[in-house]
């Protein structure tokens, strides 16, 4: 938990930390991270194949910008589960989305 608030861990996301965490704070950080991620640290959520295309058709709606396949995921998810807060150093893609059943996505930090 960081700062009250539960951190969820979409299965998506694993390959982009170990890329970025290991890029610019060294393989370590991307251990720590895992290993807190084994231990219960943050919950851990799997992305079927409806979520998938979820963030297939988020991908199509917002082609103009281009958003990865990551960051449609995370907001398949967060509709999905109606997760109001993402925690993301991507804001400038977040913020322009406008997710189904949800006024707003509030990005931290």
């Amino acid at each position: 938990m960081i700062k009250n608030y539960d951190i969820i861990i979409p299965s998506t996301i694993i390959p982009e930390v170990d890329y970025l965490a290991t890029k610019y704070l060294g393989e370590s950080a991307f251990a720590i991270f895992i290993e807190d991620l084994f231990n219960g640290y943050f919950e851990y959520i799997s992305v079927n194949i409806d979520d998938l295309k979820r963030a297939y058709i988020i991908m199509e709606k917002y082609q103009d910008i281009y958003l990865g396949i990551v960051d449609t995921s995370i907001v398949a998810l967060a509709e999905k589960y109606e997760i109001r807060k993402i925690l993301t150093l991507d804001r400038r893609h977040f913020s322009l989305i406008k997710p189904n059943k949800m006024e707003y996505i509030e990005l931290l930090p």
